[in-house]
C-alpha cells in the first residue's frame, strides 16, 4: 500500500508517526469499546438500609425450615437489587480485611445481627479501575447527604467494591449469602479486559513490522545485489526505495556497481587483449623452434612455448565470461569425476575415486568440469597421490580432493584464491602454472551458489572441499 506523502518522509518522522498513530488508535479503541460493551453498573446502597435488609433476611430465614428459606427470601423487596441465597455449608471465600469504612461495616453488621465477628464474612475487592470492572460496582454510603464527587476519593467513609459478598451465619452449618444482582455482562467484560491489551500489542506490533519491513527490505535488496555482483560480476541495480535515506544509499550503491564493473571490465579486456595478441608470436616461435638443430634445446623451447600457451589459454578463460554464459543442463558429476580421474591416471598421476557411480545435478557442465579438473590437476602437481571422493545427499553434493603434497598454510588460504598468485614460485613445469586454477574454480563454484574451502589433509597435504546445492543458482 502506497501513501502519497509517505515516500517523502525520512525515517525519524516515520517512526514518530507510527508510535503516535499506534497510541491514538489504541486510545480510540479504548474509548469506543463502551459503545459496544456496556460499562459496569454502579449500585449505590445506603449503609443503614443494607444493615436493615440483612437483619430482615436473617430473621426470616431463621423463622422457617431450611426447605422454605428460598421461597421466603424470594419475597423480599430488596431482591430487585440483591441476590440473597441460603447455604448449607460455609461460603467459598475468606473474609477480606480492609481499612476504612469496610472495617466499620463489618463491626456494624455483627452488632446489628447480634453475631460474633467470626460469624460475619465480608469480601470486598477494591477495583483498580472502576471502568474496567467486570462485575457491577457497589458503593455503600453513610447516611446522606453525600457529595457524589467525593465518593471515589473519600474511601474512609464511602465504601467502593467491584466484588461485594456478605455472608452471615444462621445456624451451625447454615449461612446466608448476599451479593449484588448480576447484569449478565461479567464474561463479556472479562473477555474485553483480556482482548484490549492484546489488541494494543497486536496493533502496535503490526505497525512496527510495517515500518521495519520498509527499512529491512531495501537492506535485503542491497545484500542480494552485492552478493550477485560478487558472484557474477554483473550489474544488479537497486532502486525504488520508499525513504530518502534509503534511496540515497541505493543510488550510491548503483554508482559504485557501475564504477566497479567498468574498472573490472577495462582491466579484464586489457588482459584478454594482451593474451590474445601473444598467440601470434607464440605460433611463430613454435615454427622457428622446429628448426633448432639441437634436439634438447628444441624440446626445452617447445616446452616453454607450451607453458606460455597454457598461460594464455587460462588467462583468456578467466578474463572472459565464456564459462559463466554456458546454459545449464543435467550432468552426472560422479561420471564426470571418474572420467577426470582416469585422464589424470593416464597422465601418470596416482588418483583414486571413492563414491557413487552416478550423482545428477543441474549445472553448467563445461564450467564445472573445468573447475574440478583444475582441482585435480593442482593435486597432481603438488602431491604424489590424490584422493577424490563424492557424497550425494538430499540437498547437496560434496566433493573432496585431497593430496599428500606440502599443503597451504592457514594464513595463506585466501591468498591462494587470488588471480595470478602462486604460492609455489618456481617455474618448473611440474610445479609451475598460471596461478589461475583455484581462482577459476572458485568463480565457477560461487556462480553455482556453492562453497569451496581449503584445509589441511591428514597426515599432510591439502584438502579441497566443494559443496554444491541441488537447488542451483
Amino acid at each position: 500500500m502506497r501513501i502519497p506523502f509517505w515516500s517523502k518522509l525520512r525515517l525519524a518522522p516515520r517512526i514518530a508517526l507510527v508510535i503516535v498513530g499506534g497510541l491514538l488508535a489504541v486510545k480510540a479503541v479504548d474509548k469506543l469499546m463502551p459503545l459496544v460493551i456496556r460499562p459496569p453498573e454502579a449500585m449505590f446502597f445506603d449503609r443503614d438500609w443494607l444493615l436493615a435488609t440483612l437483619r430482615e433476611a436473617r430473621d426470616r430465614s431463621i423463622a422457617v425450615p431450611a426447605a422454605d428459606r428460598p421461597t421466603v427470601l424470594q419475597a423480599l423487596s430488596a431482591r430487585q437489587w440483591l441476590d440473597i441465597t441460603p447455604l448449607s455449608s460455609p461460603p467459598d471465600f475468606r473474609h477480606t480485611e480492609r481499612e476504612g469504612g469496610f472495617t466499620d461495616l463489618h463491626r456494624r453488621i455483627a452488632d446489628r445481627l447480634g453475631l460474633a465477628p467470626q460469624d460475619v464474612l465480608l469480601k470486598a475487592d477494591e477495583p483498580d479501575d472502576p471502568e474496567y470492572s467486570p462485575r457491577p460496582l457497589v458503593i455503600i454510603l453513610p447516611p446522606l447527604p453525600v457529595v457524589i464527587m467525593d465518593v471515589f476519593d473519600d474511601r474512609s467513609a464511602n465504601m467502593l467494591s467491584s466484588d461485594l459478598r456478605i455472608a452471615v451465619r444462621i445456624g451451625p452449618d447454615d449461612w446466608l449469602l448476599m451479593m449484588p444482582k448480576s447484569d449478565g455482562q461479567e464474561t463479556v467484560r472479562m473477555i474485553r479486559n483480556v482482548l484490549l491489551p492484546l489488541l494494543a500489542v497486536v496493533l502496535i506490533g503490526l505497525l512496527s513490522i510495517w515500518v521495519a519491513r520498509g527499512v529491512v527490505k531495501p537492506l535485503d535488496d542491497l545484500a542480494a545485489a552485492a552478493e550477485k555482483l560478487g558472484r557474477d560480476r554483473e550489474l544488479s541495480l537497486v532502486g525504488d526505495f520508499n525513504a530518502p535515506e534509503l534511496q540515497a544509499i541505493g543510488n550510491s550503491f548503483n554508482s559504485m556497481q557501475r564504477r566497479l564493473k567498468q574498472f573490472v571490465d577495462d582491466r579484464l579486456q586489457m588482459i584478454a587483449a594482451i593474451s590474445h595478441d601473444l598467440r601470434t608470436p607464440l605460433t611463430r616461435l613454435r615454427l622457428f623452434a622446429e628448426y633448432v638443430p639441437d634436439q634438447d634445446q628444441r624440446r626445452q623451447v617447445l616446452s616453454d612455448i607450451n607453458d606460455m600457451e597454457a598461460m594464455v589459454s587460462a588467462t583468456l578463460t578467466f578474463a572472459s565470461n565464456q564459462l559463466k554464459d554456458e546454459p545449464r543442463s543435467a550432468a552426472d558429476l560422479a561420471a564426470m569425476l571418474i572420467s577426470l580421474c582416469d585422464t589424470a591416471a593416464d597422465a601418470g598421476c596416482a588418483v583414486t575415486y571413492a563414491g557413487p557411480d552416478h550423482a545428477g545435478l543441474t549445472c553448467q557442465p563445461v564450467a564445472i568440469r573445468r573447475a574440478l579438473a583444475n582441482l585435480i590437476d593442482n593435486g597432481c602437481k603438488f602431491g604424489d597421490a590424490v584422493q577424490v571422493s563424492l557424497q550425494d545427499a538430499a540437498d547437496t553434493i560434496t566433493i573432496t580432493v585431497a593430496d599428500d603434497g606440502p599443503g597451504i598454510p592457514a594464513d595463506q588460504v585466501e591468498t591462494a584464491f587470488r588471480p595470478f598468485t602462486r604460492l609455489e614460485t618456481s617455474r618448473n613445469r611440474d610445479t609451475g602454472g598460471t596461478g589461475l586454477g583455484l581462482t577459476i574454480a572458485r568463480d565457477v563454484i560461487l556462480a553455482h551458489r556453492g562453497t569451496i574451502a581449503l584445509s589441511a589433509a591428514m597426515p599432510s597435504g591439502l584438502r579441497v572441499t566443494v559443496t554444491l546445492p541441488r537447488a542451483g543458482a
